[in-house]
């Protein structure tokens, strides 16, 4: 029995047709690649690490340092991935995220910044009463992703297709651990501070370029950071009394 034209024509497309354009549209969607995530994030913490190179004095009685620095290492390294494939009949739906993990010494470079300016404003030289005071940055949030969530759906032998996009952080607390010693570095008090990460997802909003909300994310990364490392001033203050 031959097939009739009209079932000749519905095999093509569901054998051919269908899955072009499922492979097209889907690899259009999630396009952004690591490498373009890099370098856009790169291009944000330029003007920030050429500030942090400029030689500031360091306060006598305050250190701080970081084990999570290490040398040589890049801006961020990204990653793509994708999960939740969901290839229905008339509606497909795919999820991918570009995760994003930055160099430490990042948010530690502005952690210590803002470490050092709130302390002198509130006053901690003159708590400490001619004794020192030695930071230990232990853990930061250095870690985010672009979410993106593609639909498609098919009428007949038209499809369409829409997504939704967010910038999102992977949170993880500001741990700082303390130790004051006086003048013959004999331990006088330590311990460890913790604040937990309020940082909030920023979606892409409709025409808005995903670059320009990335950089509105790092901005309110940026400005998160330096909220809770002044909230570790004002704890570390508190258990000094």
């Amino acid at each position: 029995m031959i097939p009739c034209e009209q079932h000749q024509t519905k095999t093509f497309f569901m054998k051919k047709l269908l899955p072009v354009a499922f492979l097209t549209v889907f690899y259009i969607s999630g396009c952004l690649t690591p490498k373009k995530m890099n370098k856009w994030t790169s291009e944000h913490y330029s003007e920030i690490n050429n500030t942090n190179t400029k030689t500031k004095a360091k306060p006598d009685y305050l250190s701080i340092t970081s084990s999570l620095v290490l040398p040589d290492q890049p801006v961020s390294t990204t990653e793509k991935t994708s999960k939740n494939l969901l290839p229905l009949l008339f509606y497909w739906k795919c999820d991918y995220y570009l995760t994003c993990v930055l160099n430490p010494k990042v948010p530690v470079s502005l952690c210590s910044a803002a470490i050092k300016t709130y302390a002198g404003s509130k006053g901690l030289r003159q708590k400490l009463n001619n004794a020192s005071i030695q930071l230990s940055i232990d853990s930061v949030p250095n870690t985010f992703a672009l979410f993106e969530r593609d639909h498609l759906v098919w009428v007949i032998l038209y499809a369409f297709s829409w997504y939704e996009q967010a910038f999102t952080p992977q949170h993880k607390d500001l741990v700082v651990a303390y130790k004051v010693t006086d003048n013959g570095s004999a331990l006088i008090k330590n311990g460890t501070i913790t604040i937990p990460d309020e940082n909030k997802n920023l979606n892409v909003k409709y025409l808005h370029s995903v670059r320009k909300t990335e950089n509105d994310f790092l901005d309110q990364y940026d400005e998160n950071i330096k909220v809770m490392s002044r909230k570790a001033v004002d704890e570390l203050m508190h258990e000094l009394q």
